[in-house]
Parts: structure tokens; sequence; C-alpha cells
């Protein structure tokens, strides 16, 4: 039997749209004016919050959407008074920062079983504080395991304040079908993403392809990869979530790790409070190291072409023309549904369904700039 779409008390949807500061890249606007009048309703002015799930890893999209949260909890004149990442939850040290107050966790496309240690963690958050307002900020949602969905459901459903925020319509449907807790349509994050965070870079090549390696790339990334392929004529292929070897941007990341850790270990010596700052200051730097990273790689290209999510809103907030292709759990399709085809970005934006159409459509665009 069909799950009930909502319980009593549901947040209304969005009404009259939220004016965003003006330091948000202006052609994006509209995104980020929703989400804050979504969130709104959920993260009142002056609300001291906790955060789940800062990004450690190399995907230029979670980094994105980290500081993206950060401007608009910035922005709402929320206060995080802890965070943390998959390694470093803490539900002791959560409550020691945060007595009362909502626990927000951090959006993406990890909501499922595709990368499990996110949905862990979410899991055991739901049941280690079920007192607490806690949002899911914006996801996509792909279950593979009717054992791993039945799981979810157990503890989404026990939770008596969960509201779930979704950025694609046929996640939005999923919940409304499977799960109890409210359910509301929100853009990504990522679109608030403040514009000093975003690098300009040297353009080395007519088209760059960043391709998928890992298990959500739908076919593989075209044939060649890196200079090898530019020698033939085709696109410069790479996916950002291989870290290059400059020395330079190592270095940075590792005195960020140090910062980490030393805050880490003020927390277990008994100061959790205190090591918030360090602590946030450490993911922050982090997200912004990662995201000049992938802009700079984007921005190589006069145009893009790519099968990554956050390489499609990159690619609008930096305004270079793109084709976005197809991922394997079709998240990138829904997403261009739902948002970019009923409103049509200034930027030059297509969608492809096949790699020679990728290709096609990239000399198209890429005509159309001289």
């Amino acid at each position: 039997m069909q799950k009930p779409p909502t319980r009593p008390g549901k947040p209304s949807p969005p009404s009259a749209p939220y004016t965003p500061p003006p330091s948000y890249v202006p052609h994006c606007a509209h995104h980020v004016s929703y989400v804050l009048t979504v969130l709104d309703r959920l993260v009142p002015a002056g609300t001291r919050c906790a955060v789940i799930g800062a990004p450690l890893n190399s995907n230029v999209g979670d980094s994105a959407i980290w500081l993206g949260q950060r401007s608009l909890l910035g922005a709402l004149g929320a206060e995080v008074r802890y965070a943390c990442d998959l390694m470093s939850y803490d539900a002791g040290h959560l409550a020691a920062c945060l007595p009362d107050g909502p626990i927000l966790l951090t959006g993406g496309g990890n909501l499922g079983d595709l990368w499990e240690d996110s949905q862990l963690l979410r899991e055991q958050v739901l049941r280690d504080f079920p007192d607490r307002r806690i949002v899911q900020l914006p996801q996509s949602v792909h279950f593979t395991d009717h054992a791993n969905l039945t799981r979810a459901r157990r503890a989404f459903d026990a939770h008596p304040d969960l509201t779930l925020l979704l950025r694609d319509r046929h996640s939005l449907h999923r919940c409304r079908t499977v799960f109890e807790a409210p359910a509301l349509l929100a853009p990504d994050l990522a679109f608030a993403v403040p514009p000093d965070a975003l690098a300009g870079g040297t353009v080395a090549h007519d088209v760059v392809w960043l391709a998928r390696e890992d298990k959500e790339s739908a076919k593989g990334p075209p044939a060649g990869r890196g200079a090898a392929r530019k020698e033939h004529g085709g696109p410069y292929v790479f996916d950002w979530a291989r870290e290059g070897a400059d020395a330079e941007w190592r270095q940075a990341k590792e005195a960020l790790w140090r910062g980490r850790a030393r805050a880490l270990c003020r927390a277990g010596s008994g100061d959790p409070p205190g090591a918030v700052p360090a602590l946030l200051a450490a993911y922050d730097g982090l997200a912004r190291l990662q995201l000049a990273r992938g802009c700079r790689l984007l921005m190589a290209g006069r145009v893009a072409v790519t099968d990554r999510l956050h390489g499609h809103v990159l690619g609008l907030l930096l305004d270079l023309p793109h084709v976005l292709v197809a991922d394997r759990y079709g998240k990138v399709r829904s997403y261009w549904d739902t948002w970019t085809e009923p409103r049509p970005p200034t930027t030059a934006t297509a969608w492809a369904w096949t790699e020679k159409e990728a290709r096609e459509t990239a000399g198209k665009l890429l005509a159309g700039l001289a």
C-alpha cells in the first residue's frame, strides 16, 4: 500500500520569492531565491544548527554544494554550532555544541544505496536525535536494493520531525510514495556558491569533456583521455575526481587537513564548541580549493561536454557553453527536466543522448562562439 505523501505539519511550499543578496551570480539568482524561500520556513533567521556531512573527497560537485549551503545559511542568519564529515560524526559532541536546534544533512546525490557510507550516517543521526528537527538538504534519490530501501524507510518513518528536500521531480515523487516525511522540491544548493569562489582558467582546448569514471557513469568516458585525445582532434577528456600532482595545490590541501586534525583533537580533548570555528575554516578551505580546481579544468575549454550534474551547474555559473549527457541512473536527465528545460538558461546549453550527438552539438556551440 502506498504511503501517504505528507504528515500533519508539512511545511507549506514556497509562494513569494525570497530576494537573494546581490553577491550571487545574477543569471542564476532565481535558483537561489527559490531555495532560500524553502529554507526560510525550516531554518528561521537566527537559528543555531548543526550541519552533517562536510565533503573530504575530490568530487568538485560536493565542494560546490558545501559552499552553497554555507552561503545560504549565512544569508538566512543561521549560525552553525556543530559540523562534521563522514569520519568525524560524534553524537555527544553534537549535543554539547547544540543542546537544541535543527540538524541539517548535507545535500547531494547520496540519498540511497549508491554511496552507502553517507546513507548509513544519515540513518544513524535520525536514530540518535529523535527529538530534533532534521532537514535533509536537496538530494537526488536512488535505491538499487529493496532491503536497503526498507531499512531506510524504518529510520525515516520513525522520526517525528524529518523534512526531505529533493532536487528533481523524480526523486520528489519517489520520496512522497515511499516515505512518510514531508518532501519538498528545491534546486541544487551549488547555485548559491559565492562568485569569489569561482576561479577563472586559461583556455587550452576547443572542447573539454568532463566524464565520470565511477559507478554513476552510463558508458564510461569517451575513448582516450587527456592530451592523447587532443592529438586526434577530439576533446580533452578528464574526470575531476582525479586530483593532479601540482605541488603547491597539494601543500595547501595538506595544510587544511592538518587544520581539521587539530580541530578534532581539540574537540576530543573536551572542548567541542571551541573547535567548531577552526573545523569550519578547514572544511570551507578544502571546498574552495577543490572548487577552484574544478573551475580551472572546465574553463580550459571554450565549450564543455559532461555527464556530471555539477559540470552543468558550474557551466551555468561560469557562463560556459556546454552539452549535457546522461549518467547511469537518470539523475542528470531528471534534473534537466525539472529545472533547465522549463526555464532555459541564458548560457548556451544543450542535451545530447549519444556521444556522437554530443560531439556534433559541441561543434555547433563552438561555431557559435566564432
